[in-house]
């Protein structure tokens, strides 16, 4: 006999994921939709030279948490996102070059080099803690900011579009399906679910605080 009911677990992770999505929404403001073309396509060569610098800094918080993720079955998959981040960067570094672009001149605001160093400093807190912020709030979320640039980038830039399509976004829904699996593991009690939903929070806010930060950067000089 197929189909039933979820189990308790799997539906938290499913209402945590349309939190994390309804907490998004018209947050992203690193892209904006109603830009002319010239407008978008710098927008997209920003986050373009700012993902070389995600990507680095990935590899850097993944090699650093994984001594730190007992669970064998989740420690596991570590190894090939980490691989996946050093890959992106080498694509996203060749497209720039590419593009006759420098792809090292990027300099993060502090609010954003702040946020990987904080996220470096979580690899002693408890695998769901850490698992929930990065794979399930943050990898999810990155998803959706491709999607919206995939989108937008399809009639002005389509060679780094379908880079980003075939390349890029499939590893990061492999990687939110980490942070999935964590919590399914893991966020089997009401005070582990709080904990998940915590972190997320603080991730989501974090996030959001630096996003904010670029878009007054952005404002002020226009």
């Amino acid at each position: 006999m197929s189909g039933g009911a979820a189990s308790p677990t799997r539906q938290f992770v499913s209402e945590l994921a349309r939190e994390n999505a309804a907490f998004w929404q018209g947050r992203d403001v690193r892209l904006d939709p109603a830009a002319p073309p010239a407008a978008r396509l710098e927008q997209i060569r920003y986050r373009m030279r700012q993902g070389v610098y995600n990507e680095l800094r990935s590899v850097e918080l993944i090699a650093a948490w994984i001594p730190h993720v007992p669970e064998r079955e989740l420690r596991e998959l570590l190894p090939g996102q980490l691989d996946d981040e050093q890959r992106h960067y080498q694509l996203l570094r060749r497209r720039l070059r590419d593009l006759d672009e420098d792809p090292d001149a990027y300099r993060p605001l502090p609010e954003w080099e702040a946020l990987f160093d904080w996220l470096i400093a979580c690899r002693t807190r408890p695998t769901l803690e850490k698992l929930a912020m990065f794979q399930f709030a943050g990898e999810s979320q990155s998803c959706d900011g491709f999607e919206t640039l995939i989108d937008l980038a399809r009639d002005v830039d389509p060679e780094t579009a379908e880079l980003y399509r075939t390349q890029i976004l499939p590893d990061e829904y492999r990687h939110a399906a980490i942070g999935r699996k964590a919590l399914t593991l893991l966020a089997a009690t009401r005070e582990a679910q709080a904990r998940a939903r915590a972190a997320c929070r603080e991730m989501n806010q974090r996030v959001f605080a630096a996003y904010r930060a670029h878009r007054a950067r952005v404002d002020r000089r226009a």
